[in-house]
């Protein structure tokens, strides 16, 4: 048999026990409650509701309206140069590594001069002997003319020693470019950077043995570079050298400049698209390789009210877009203008149907109708709080103070 429960039976500080026991499974059914039914709320939300988040959303603006048309490449050396060996031997020297800064004229490599210096050397005597004969042959010449101007000799006589003045003169010229040949092979001995940049690659060490013509060094002038983009031939009537580019690239904050300074007249095979080279300056923070994305501007307008292209849409020959009006998605046909480029979300004029301050939806979401109430979400998916959130507990800790009076009276 079941024994009745008597609360007032019990102590006071069982009966406090039990009250609070209450109070506290109270209020974890109430928030199991309100959980349950925020998640039913979310899974299903009314079919008169259209959850939006903010960032769906575009501002109709006044702003500069650019005409631009996309262009992308790998930015490349404006110069560079590869550096191969004009004379042979073993490397004595190497004076510089990659990613150094030389200069015009900087020595970067020595080979042994040894050889080359014995040759100079050899060739400075020749030179010197084949100076004395001529000079010899020049005095006998001399000589041999006034005896035959006071008729002592015969003419033939005569002609025998010019020919031996030639024949000196000619020995003469040819020990002279033979020591010129020899000075350059020695100059060659020393290899210098013929242009200003920095070391891109280097390909010898001390101790190795190179022949003419064997790679060396490569250097690149980083102040400047290059890149070469395709454009479309329908296109390619838009782009005049001098043009102005805007340009982009990975691991760099701000955008960078470049003008166009070539335009390939030859399409190029089989893509009937043509090369348009851009030429940039390095503003410090440039590499050779990075790869930029940007756009040539071809024309610009002030104050013109654009939105995203995705926001328009198409149907029976008119353009229309979604509206959110005082919590309402509206249907509002619009007249579009211009686009500024070919990029999917690239800006589209609008020239009739909006009005600056209004929002459009950007994105086809699918489930949009017209008069269909929208509820605002923030990127996490939420709805935002208007005000800060109050203390849940508040209730019940006031029930707890009133139980706490009420047993003070007895």
């Amino acid at each position: 048999m079941a024994i009745p429960f008597n609360f007032f039976a019990l102590s006071r500080r069982k009966q406090w026990v039990t009250i609070l026991l209450l109070v506290l499974a109270l209020f974890i059914g109430f928030r199991v409650f309100q959980a349950l039914t925020k998640a039913s709320r979310a899974k299903a939300p009314p079919a008169s509701v259209v959850q939006i988040k903010t960032s769906e959303l575009a501002e109709v603006q006044p702003t500069a309206f650019n005409k631009v048309l996309p262009l992308s490449g790998s930015l490349n050396p404006y110069q560079q140069t590869l550096i191969s060996a004009r004379a042979s031997g073993e490397v004595a020297q190497v004076l510089v590594r990659e990613g150094q800064t030389v200069n015009k004229g900087d020595v970067l490599a020595e080979l042994s001069t040894i050889t080359y210096q014995a040759q100079v050397d050899q060739a400075r005597a020749a030179v010197n002997s084949a100076q004395q004969s001529l000079a010899l042959a020049q005095q006998d010449y001399k000589n041999n003319k006034e005896l035959l101007d006071a008729g002592f000799i015969a003419k033939m006589a005569l002609q025998r020693i010019e020919v031996n003045r030639q024949s000196a003169q000619s020995a003469l010229t040819q020990a002279q470019q033979s020591l010129v040949i020899a000075q350059r092979s020695l100059n060659d001995a020393r290899i210098s950077a013929p242009i200003a940049g920095v070391v891109a690659a280097r390909k010898v060490n001390v101790g190795d043995t190179v022949g003419i013509g064997s790679p060396l060094f490569s250097i690149v002038n980083d102040n400047t570079f290059e890149l070469a983009s395709p454009i479309p031939a329908e296109q390619i009537g838009q782009v005049q050298v001098g043009q102005s580019v805007q340009l982009r690239t990975a691991g760099v904050a701000n955008e960078f400049a470049g003008t166009i300074e070539r335009v390939n007249p030859a399409a190029q095979a089989g893509s009937r698209s043509y090369m348009v080279y851009v030429r940039v300056f390095n503003n410090g923070q440039l590499r050779s390789g990075m790869f930029a994305e940007g756009s040539i501007l071809l024309s610009s307008r002030p104050n013109i009210l654009s939105i995203p292209a995705t926001a328009v849409r198409s149907a029976d020959g008119a353009s229309h877009v979604y509206v959110v009006n005082n919590g309402v998605l509206e249907k509002r046909n619009v007249t579009v203008g211009e686009r500024a480029s070919e990029q999917i979300d690239a800006p589209i004029e609008i020239t009739s149907g909006l009005s600056a301050g209004e929002r459009v939806v950007r994105l086809d979401l699918g489930m949009m109708k017209p008069n269909l109430k929208v509820e605002l979400l923030d990127d996490t998916g939420t709805v935002p709080s208007a005000e800060s959130s109050k203390d849940s507990t508040a209730p019940q800790q006031g029930l707890i103070t009133k139980i706490k009076a009420w047993f003070s009276k007895k």
